[in-house]
């Protein structure tokens, strides 16, 4: 796990105590359902889907739990449960459309880093960066993206640059003519 992970797992736990707390002090009449939705789209924007919809079960499910048995005597058992079923398909939703929106985020903003016009060498191809550096071509993309590079010849620059070798059909080669 990353440093950041963990930052993100203390804070989200924090923030969900402190929602359920507010639950719990300002009793059955006053409710903070909406504040859930803090906790459970960080957790889906910043760690993924399933960790916002971990959220999402766990909230529900206490505040379930506090429904059935601390306000036991002002909430019947059938109207909890409901709330609790409606809760969890906009908490679930919430956290599916937060991690997609974080998704399409993310690579939009990959496919920015390679729009554009990029400043190429005319000779040796080296794309020059923001700071002002001359870097390969294939080192840039690399890292500005997923692809990487192997290395080949074409046949017309073996035969420019390497006439004589067996791929080549260089001047021992040519039929005359």
């Amino acid at each position: 796990m990353r440093v950041t992970q963990v930052m993100w797992w203390a804070i989200l736990v924090l923030i969900s105590f402190a929602t359920l707390a507010l639950d719990i002090i300002t009793g059955p009449y006053i409710q903070f359902p909406i504040t859930f939705v803090v906790p459970v789209g960080l957790a889906a924007w910043h760690l993924g889907r399933w960790t916002g919809i971990g959220f999402a079960i766990v909230l529900v499910a206490a505040r379930l739990g506090l429904a059935v048995t601390v306000d036991a005597a002002t909430i019947p058992h059938p109207a909890a449960v409901i709330n609790a079923v409606i809760r969890l398909v906009v908490l679930v939703g919430l956290a599916i459309a937060a991690e997609q929106l974080q998704h399409r985020r993310d690579l939009a903003a990959r496919v920015r880093v390679l729009e554009g016009i990029l400043p190429i060498c005319s000779f040796c191809k080296k794309i020059r960066r923001a700071d002002g550096d001359w870097e390969q071509i294939e080192a840039y993309v690399s890292q500005h993206s997923e692809a990487h590079f192997s290395h080949g010849l074409c046949e017309v620059c073996l035969e420019k640059h390497y006439p004589d070798s067996p791929g080549a059909s260089g001047p021992s080669q040519r039929p005359n003519g």
